[in-house]
């Protein structure tokens, strides 16, 4: 091989590693495109899926609190409160006291809401329901609901623990500054029927 030829494949290979860095270059920004894309997709997804989680959580802690009442036949209370920490929670007692002979009250569970989720409005409409959007836990039109409390009875009824009577009310879930990510359950006190939404923006879908 003479010179020429020597130096004409040497440019040649210097040519071709020149082209496979740019190549790699160009597959590495459009991955990385590529995930961005991705991300900004998942995210909003993921936190969808959690505020969805803290929805259910308050939809099976009301129909527990339900259950228990009818099987058990015992007046079972349940609260919507906020612990020390500042988490939403959720407390089922079994009111044993009002029952001949059943013996103390016992606390049957104690569910906290998983962050960022708490009891918030959060700017949202009332739901169709129409039960009232005073405060986030609103029932028989009172912001945190009856002030003795409200409990379900053996006929699974929803009640006012003074008057004994049927109320309705919402649980709205939520994060401050978050409208996209707000839930709400609604509670129809003359059967226990319970009702979930989630938001759209600035209204509710039936979920």
């Amino acid at each position: 091989m003479n010179s020429v030829e020597t130096a004409n494949h040497k440019a040649r290979n210097a040519n071709a590693r020149g082209f496979s860095v740019i190549e790699l270059m160009v597959v590495v920004i459009i991955s990385i495109i590529l995930m961005a894309i991705a991300l900004y997709q998942i995210i909003p997804a993921v936190s969808a899926s959690r505020a969805d989680v803290a929805m259910r959580e308050v939809v099976e802690q009301i129909r527990q609190a339900r259950e228990l009442s009818i099987e058990n036949r015992r007046y079972v209370q349940i609260q919507f409160n906020t612990a020390t920490s500042g988490a939403a929670q959720i407390v089922i007692t079994q009111l044993n006291h009002l029952t001949a002979n059943a013996g103390a009250d016992a606390v049957v569970s104690t569910v906290v809401i998983e962050a960022p989720f708490n009891w918030c409005v959060c700017g949202m409409p009332d739901t169709a329901d129409a039960y009232g959007n005073g405060g986030a836990i609103y029932f028989e039109g009172l912001s945190n609901g009856p002030t003795a409390g409200m409990e379900f009875q053996s006929d699974g009824e929803l009640i006012d623990s003074a008057t004994y009577a049927p109320i309705n009310g919402t649980v709205f879930v939520g994060t401050a500054n978050r409208p996209s990510w707000s839930r709400a359950v609604t509670v129809l006190g003359t059967t226990g029927r319970v009702r979930t939404y989630r938001s759209i923006g600035s209204s509710w879908v039936m979920f």
